[in-house]
């Protein structure tokens, strides 16, 4: 549940992902809070769920069934959000597909295998970019959001192309901001790491059981012993994003915030 509260009365949000883990916690949170949201994934199941939780709060979510590396997925969320709600205020873009999965640089055979890592994080987020600025710029003004990584910003070895693609969203981000401020749009990242309640750390949780000493295990063992207060949930990204969708966010664009729990301290 939330710690924050924010007036999202009648504001109109799309959000990618949003069947588990990050992008399910922001689905709740903002429906919470007011938001009529449409969210996209592949779990019908999971999406009838959520459609259930939020009907009986302030705000209302409903599911489109969607695969976010195809852009005309992405632009039928968009369309589906004006033609329930008139208009798209924020577009949030979480989410991404499990495979392939982050491996040691030596493990990629080929500079496909690197290649595929790399559209597999960074396709998403230009997907959404695509579908929602022409919206966006037609109406003056909206919020978009982008989830992206801290592996951009401390490098994390088997991270290298995932990395890759975190800073050419975090760029992305400030170029963005610059070229849209002109047409009311403001745009903003939050770059996370090992956060509880998410499909990878479930996949951690799993192999450890399993007495798997795999690069997975390793990576987040250290991270429980290394990091300064508690390894992140979901909801804890949730939380910064009610935030970016609020008003209480309107001077803010152009940024990355790293919510890591102290697990690394970025310079930028």
């Amino acid at each position: 549940m939330s710690a924050l509260h924010a007036d999202l009365e009648g504001l109109s949000v799309a959000v990618t992902g949003g069947t588990k883990g990050i992008g399910r916690a922001a689905v709740t949170t903002l429906a919470a809070n007011g938001a009529r949201v449409v969210f996209q994934g592949t779990d019908e199941g999971a999406g009838r769920e959520i459609e259930g939780l939020c009907a009986k709060g302030r705000g209302e979510a409903h599911f489109v069934r969607g695969d976010l590396m195809r852009f005309e997925d992405a632009q039928q969320l968009v369309a589906v959000a004006r033609e329930r709600f008139g208009r798209l205020d924020v577009y949030l873009s979480s989410g991404g597909p499990r495979e392939p999965r982050p491996v040691l640089f030596r493990e990629m055979a080929t500079p496909e295998h690197s290649l595929a890592l790399l559209q597999s994080r960074l396709m998403p987020r230009l997907n959404g970019l695509h579908a929602a600025v022409p919206v966006m710029r037609e109406q003056g003004n909206g919020k978009i959001i982008l989830l992206t990584t801290d592996a951009a910003r401390t490098p994390t070895p088997s991270e290298s192309m995932v990395g890759a693609a975190g800073a050419a969203i975090m760029s992305l981000t400030r170029s963005l901001a610059k070229e849209l401020a002109r047409d009311g749009i403001r745009i903003n990242a939050v770059a996370t790491t090992i956060t509880a309640g998410t499909p990878p750390y479930d996949a951690y949780l799993a192999a450890k059981e399993a007495m798997r000493e795999d690069t997975l295990v390793k990576a987040f063992s250290k991270a429980h012993a290394q990091v300064g207060f508690r390894i992140n949930t979901a909801q804890d990204l949730a939380d910064y994003i009610l935030f970016l969708a609020s008003p209480a966010s309107d001077q803010i664009t152009g940024s990355t915030m790293s919510i890591n729990g102290g697990l690394s301290f970025p310079s930028y």
